[in-house]
């Protein structure tokens, strides 16, 4: 009767992993996949903003979520696809979105390995134009003009 107990356990698992297999095909596909094509109509679009922009970030950030949940994952792919990313918008002329793609690399990657990775978004930083500021988030200084002429400062009254 051991015997047949034995036997029975390793047919019913691979039975059961038989039907589960049906509803793993209807799953997503793997996180980078999903990033990747993303990434892809992000840079058809050739718009520094809007709908595949975001999608494309929320693509990443699971991506990125999933490789932080497996235990010794060396996150490479992740972090050089920031760097990629990066390098793309700032050749679209999208200087805003390079610039949050270089951040978020030297941000979320400190270990010592990605060194030369943040390096590149470092040097990279340089060479984008100094972010633009909405006039709403200047200082009220900076959203006044200078005046046109010399100011003339009064010497205090005298009493006498």
């Amino acid at each position: 009767m051991s015997g047949t107990k034995a036997s029975v356990f390793p047919t019913a698992l691979a039975a059961a992993c038989l039907l589960a297999l049906p509803g793993c095909a209807g799953m997503s596909q793997a996180p980078d996949s999903d990033y990747r094509q993303a990434f892809e109509k992000a840079l058809a679009g050739t718009r520094c903003d809007g709908d595949p922009v975001r999608s494309m970030w929320s693509a990443y950030d699971r991506w990125y979520a999933v490789a932080s949940a497996i235990a010794g994952h060396p996150k490479t792919d992740e972090a050089m696809a920031l760097l990629r990313q990066g390098d793309q918008f700032r050749t679209l002329g999208c200087p805003e979105v390079a610039r949050a793609s270089y951040r978020m690399l030297i941000r979320r990657f400190p270990e010592d390995g990605f060194a030369p990775l943040r390096e590149a978004a470092r040097a990279s930083l340089q060479t984008l134009p100094p972010p633009v500021l909405p006039p709403s988030a200047m200082p009220p200084s900076a959203a006044t003009p200078a005046p046109a002429g010399p100011t003339l400062v009064r010497p205090p009254a005298t009493q006498t």
